[in-house]
């Protein structure tokens, strides 16, 4: 099979997500507040690391500065040899569009230049969350056609109940449970179930359970939900505590086209139908 590429967002649970996540294509509408983002471009640093407010200089390409963070975010630099997101320490007061106070002194030396940005964390208490990912309609995929995530891979066996495929998605522990500030002495992978919500729109096939009549009803989106299994490796998830999400954006593709089958999609590991009336 044939690689396609796609983008990938990640989303907490909350009441606005629901409809959407479980629509046929994931549109515009209704979009989702809490997006779990990477972190936020602000200045390049200027001064203030020992101690004391942390100075920077306004981004102009494109513009940015420090009034696009947030208090209670983490302040990284990116190392620019490594190109590593180095932490800092957590926002106390944002007090101009270029200086910010941290609430202890900062954990992390970088240079002038270095670009500043800021991240929240990841706290479910129902450890749950959604994953976006975009398909290919027509396009590479062809005439009448689109590119879908072939899920089988996305899972570490054939089973539906079996944990993410680390090769291609994960999330990763990379804090001291409970100490964003430090740094874990082995990150943890942390091990979830995926299960697809789309309400794909059905076919126009009578006597057959078929999907997409028209090319306007292929899914602009696939969402998943990922369940983080509980009890496996001790930790879940936990307020306070730095967990990282990767996830490949070139995929193997399901190349679908008009009136694909259920038993296709299940075959592909979709694994929850529902249909729009």
């Amino acid at each position: 099979m044939a690689n396609f590429n796609t983008s990938v967002n990640y989303y907490r649970i909350n009441a606005n997500n629901t409809s959407l996540a479980t629509s046929n294509s994931g549109g515009t509408t209704n979009q989702p507040t809490e997006e779990i983002a990477p972190p936020v471009p602000g200045c390049t640093y200027s001064s203030g690391a020992g101690a004391g407010p942390i100075i920077g200089v306004a981004i102009t390409t494109p513009a940015s500065d420090f009034n696009s963070f947030a208090v209670g975010q983490y302040l990284y630099y990116i190392d620019s040899t490594t190109g590593a997101y180095v932490l800092m320490g957590q926002i106390e007061v944002i007090n101009s569009a270029t200086s910010v106070t941290l609430s202890e002194t900062s954990t992390g030396s970088p240079i002038a230049g270095d670009t500043l940005v800021a991240s929240k964390f990841l706290v479910s208490t129902v450890e749950r969350f959604y994953i976006r990912v975009a398909t290919e309609v027509e396009g590479g995929a062809g005439t009448n056609r689109a590119n879908l995530p072939l899920l089988t891979q996305w899972r570490s066996n054939a089973a539906l109940t079996s944990v993410n495929n680390q090769n291609i998605t994960k999330l990763t522990r990379i804090s001291s449970v409970g100490l964003p500030l430090t740094a874990a002495p082995t990150e943890e992978n942390i091990p979830f179930t995926i299960s697809s919500l789309n309400q794909f729109t059905t076919g126009n096939t009578r006597g057959a359970a078929t999907y997409w009549g028209s090319v306007t009803d292929f899914p602009n989106y696939i969402w998943l939900l990922a369940q983080v299994v509980q009890g496996q490796n001790a930790n879940a998830l936990a307020s306070k505590t730095m967990f990282r999400f990767s996830t490949e954006e070139t995929v193997t593709a399901l190349n679908v086209g008009l009136e694909t089958t259920l038993a296709e999609l299940q075959t592909a590991g979709y694994n929850i139908f529902y249909t729009i009336q």
